[in-house]
C-alpha cells in the first residue's frame, strides 16, 4: 500500500501541534498519553531496518547502513508476498525478530523474523530511516491517515486535521491490539490492529497490520497500518564510556545505529582487547550485545545491559558454557553523560574481586582473590576451544612479580579460571606445525594422532597450544607446546610423562605460565612445568610450593578416545 498522502499528513502534524491549546483540567492527559505512548512501545518489539536478499532456498539480512550480513529465517507467508512482489533479487524490510549468534563459533548472526512491518521493492526504507513515528496507519481509497509519534496521534482525512492523545492499549485477543484515542474537543476514536499483510491493488510495498478506525460519528475506515520509531523511543546508539578503578582498565562500547557493536578494553599496561559483534534493544530497556570476534578471532560471548536514565548496567557476561559473573556491576555511561564510573552498593554485593566462570545452572559463589570482568577473558566451547586472554597490569592480591626462578602472580598476562575442552576438530595451522615438526625430527606425519587445546600461556595476546600426540606408554603420553604468532604455531617445547588434564596456573616463570599434573600418587596434589626461559622441563616434578585452590585454576581436559589423524 503506497500511502502515498502520509508525506502531507506529516507535514499537518506540525501546524495542528502550533494551534494546540491549554485546557483548564486537562493537566494530566498529557501524562496519560506519555504513560500510554511508553505501554504501547512494549507491545511493539523494536525494528531491524536493511536488506534482504534471497540465495538459493536461504536468505540474507544487511541493515541499512551496515556491510553485515545476517543469515535470515523467515515463514512460508512472506515468501507468498515475495513473490506476488515479483520475486525481486533484493527488497528492503522493517521487521522484528530475535537476533543470536550463528551456528557456528564466529559465524554471522542470525535473525529469526517474528513480525513484518513493512517490505518494499524500492528504496524508501533505507532512505528514509531517520523518520520518526511510532505507527501510522492509513488509506488511499477513500483517503485518510492516522500518525502517532509518542506524544500524539494526528488523523487526517479529507475534512481536515485533528489532534488526538493516546489514552488505552489493550488486547482484545491473543494478536489483536486496541488503542483509544480522545482529544481536547471531546472527540473519541478507537484504532483495532491485527498482524497481516496488507496491501493496495497498485502498491509494490506490504504492510505489517490490518487495521479498522472506528470514529464517534459511526464511521469505520479500515486501511493498513506500519509500525516505525517514536520520538519518545531513543535507540541507544551512543559511544559509551566506564572506568574500573580496580584494574585500572578502560571500557568503551560503541554501539552503532546499524546495529554493529564494537568493545574496547584498554589497561593501564597491556594492548588493547576489541571485541566485534551487533547488538539489539530489547522490549524490557535491555540491551543485548554479542560478539562474535575477539582481535579477529572466532568467540560466542553476549552481555546484556539493563538501559535506564542514560546508563547502561550489566551484571555478568555469557559464555559459551555459563555465565561470568562481574566483581562489581558494569556501569557505562555516553561521552556526554555523567562521571563515567563503576559503581558498588556494598549491602547486596559480593565482596569478591572476581569474575568466574560459572556452567548453567549457576550455583558457584564469586571467589575472592581472582582477577575482575576486565582481565577475564576465558572462551569455552567443546569443539574449538579458546582461552581468550590479554596483558594486564597484575592479579588481584599482588602488585608486583619478579620473573625469576620463584613462583609469583602472572604480571605479563590475564588469567582465567575455567575448563577447556580438547578439540578434536582439525585447524590447518595446527595441523602443519606438527607436520614440521615431526618431518624435521624423521617420523612419519601421515597417519598420526593426536587432539590439542588452545590458550594463550604467555599472555602475549596470541593463541598457543598444547597438544597430545598418541604416542603413549605406562608413563603417560607425549605432548608438544606450539607457540602461537598471528595465526601460526611453532614447536617450542616436549613433554611426557603423564596424560590426562593439564592444569594452568595463575602464577608464572620467565613470562610462560606455570602448567600442573595432576598427582597420581595422591588427591589434591599437583606435579609441575615451570618454565626456565628456554622451554618447559620434558618431566613434571614436585612442587615445594602451596598447593592452589582448584577453582584457580584453567583446567584443559584431554579425555575419552576422540583423536584427529593427520592425512
Amino acid at each position: 500500500m503506497p500511502l502515498s498522502r502520509f508525506v502531507l499528513s506529516g507535514l499537518l502534524i506540525a501546524l495542528v501541534g502550533c494551534n494546540t491549546t491549554s485546557v483548564p483540567g486537562k493537566n494530566t492527559q498529557t501524562l496519560v498519553a506519555s504513560d500510554m505512548s511508553a505501554r504501547l512501545q512494549q507491545e511493539l518489539s523494536p525494528l531491524f531496518s536493511g536488506t534482504i536478499q534471497r540465495q538459493a532456498e536461504q536468505a540474507v539480512f544487511t541493515p541499512c547502513g551496515s556491510n553485515q550480513q545476517w543469515q535470515l529465517v523467515m515463514d512460508d507467508s512472506f515468501w507468498q508476498q515475495w513473490q506476488q512482489l515479483g520475486s525481486p533479487q533484493t527488497l528492503q524490510a522493517s521487521l522484528s525478530g530475535q537476533l543470536s549468534p550463528g551456528a557456528g563459533r564466529g559465524a554471522p548472526f542470525s535473525l529469526e523474523a517474528k513480525h513484518v512491518s513493512r517490505i518494499t521493492t524500492d528504496q524508501s526504507i533505507c532512505q528514509n530511516s531517520s523518520e520518526n513515528y511510532l505507527l501510522k496507519a492509513g488509506n488511499n481509497q477513500p483517503f485518510w491517515s492516522l500518525i502517532i509519534d509518542g506524544q500524539q496521534a494526528s488523523l487526517t482525512t479529507p475534512d481536515g486535521v485533528d489532534s488526538y492523545q493516546l489514552t488505552d492499549v489493550t488486547r482484545p485477543a491473543e494478536k489483536q491490539l486496541q488503542l483509544a484515542l480522545d482529544n481536547q474537543s471531546g472527540k473519541q476514536a478507537t484504532l483495532n490492529l491485527r498482524p497481516g499483510y496488507c496491501q493496495d491493488a497498485d502498491s509494490q510495498q506490504w504492510l505489517g497490520y490490518v487495521v479498522t478506525l472506528e470514529l464517534d460519528d459511526g464511521q469505520t475506515l479500515s486501511g493498513c497500518a506500519e509500525q516505525g520509531k517514536s520520538l519518545t523511543q531513543q535507540q541507544p546508539a551512543h559511544d559509551w564510556q566506564g572506568h574500573d578503578d580496580t584494574q585500572k582498565a578502560d571500557i568503551s562500547l560503541v554501539l552503532e545505529s546499524n546495529y554493529q557493536a564494537k568493545m574496547i578494553h584498554t589497561r593501564e599496561t597491556g594492548p588493547e582487547v576489541i571485541y566485534d559483534g551487533a547488538w539489539q534493544p530489547q522490549n524490557d530497556q535491555t540491551i543485548r550485545v554479542m560478539f562474535n570476534q575477539r582481535m579477529g578471532l572466532p568467540i560466542n560471548e553476549s552481555i546484556t545491559f539493563h538501559w535506564k536514565d542514560n546508563t547502561l548496567t550489566a551484571d555478568y557476561r555469557e559464555l559459551e558454557a555459563g555465565k561470568a559473573y562481574f566483581d562489581k556491576p558494569l556501569v557505562l555511561t555516553t561521552k556526554d553523560g555523567r562521571e563515567n564510573t563503576v559503581t558498588t552498593d556494598s549491602a547486596t554485593l559480593p565482596t569478591g574481586s572476581a569474575a568466574v566462570v560459572v556452567a548453567p545452572p549457576a550455583t558457584q559463589e564469586i571467589p575472592a582473590g581472582e582477577s575482575s570482568f576486565a582481565q577475564n577473558e576465558t572462551v569455552l566451547n567443546g569443539a574449538a576451544a579458546i582461552a581468550a586472554t590479554s596483558m594486564t597490569s597484575g592479579m588481584a592480591n599482588n602488585s608486583s612479580a619478579v620473573m625469576s626462578g620463584t613462583a609469583t602472580a602472572a604480571t605479563l598476562a590475564s588469567f582465567s579460571a575455567g575448563i577447556l575442552q580438547a578439540s578434536v576438530q582439525a585447524d590447518n595451522t595446527i595441523e602443519q606445525a606438527l607436520r614440521q615438526f615431526l618431518e624435521s625430527s624423521g617420523s612419519q606425519a601421515s597417519g598420526t594422532q593426536y587432539r590439542y587445546v588452545k590458550a594463550d600461556l604467555n599472555g602475549d595476546g596470541s593463541l598457543d597450544a598444547l597438544a597430545e600426540m598418541n604416542w603413549c606408554d605406562k608413563s603417560g603420553c607425549v605432548w608438544l607446546v606450539l607457540q602461537g604468532n598471528n595465526g601460526q604455531y611453532q614447536q617450542v617445547g616436549r613433554l611426557e610423562g603423564f596424560s590426562g588434564t593439564v592444569m594452568v596456573a595463575p602464577s608464572a616463570h620467565n613470562g610462560w605460565f606455570d602448567l600442573l599434573i595432576p598427582s597420581a600418587e595422591q588427591a589434591n596434589t599437583y606435579l609441575t612445568l615451570e618454565h626456565d626461559g628456554s622451554a618447559y622441563p620434558s618431566r613434571p616434578a614436585v612442587s615445594n610450593q602451596p598447593q592452589p585452590d582448584p577453582n584457580t585454576l584453567l583446567q584443559l581436559r584431554f579425555e575419552g578416545d576422540n583423536w584427529l589423524t593427520i592425512p
